[in-house]
């Protein structure tokens, strides 16, 4: 059974669907987050799509990609990836594969998103 938990509300905000990802995730549940992502990214359309990060209590390197090819293929599309409130161990990862640019869209509250959304 996965340890990692999705959730996805197309309407969250008014111009950005929600990802809420809770729980572990390794190498076995990175399929089912790529899915998830891209289905998430499907979806939005022309919307921006905010990956909530504070309830992940662990991820791997594989599922880091994930979010990467995420942030890579929405790049030059009209969907915009932003990754929210990532948690301690979620930072470091990144961190430790130097990957930290790719949490320069990180957001800690709605309110700061809702201000770069906007402008």
């Amino acid at each position: 059974m996965s340890s990692l938990e999705v959730e996805f509300s197309p309407d969250a905000m008014e111009a950005t669907g929600k990802l809420f990802l809770r729980g572990r995730a390794g190498f076995k549940e990175a399929h089912y987050l790529r899915k998830a992502l891209f289905d998430a990214i499907a979806v939005s359309g022309d919307k921006n799509l905010v990956v909530e990060l504070g309830e992940m209590e662990w991820m791997d390197t594989t599922c880091m990609a994930v979010l990467v090819e995420g942030l890579m293929a929405t790049r030059e599309g009209t969907t915009a990836i932003f990754l929210m409130c990532p948690s301690e161990s979620v930072r470091k990862i990144f961190q430790l594969a130097g990957l930290e640019e790719a949490l320069t869209r990180c957001y800690s509250c709605w309110d700061d998103l809702q201000i770069s959304v906007a402008s």
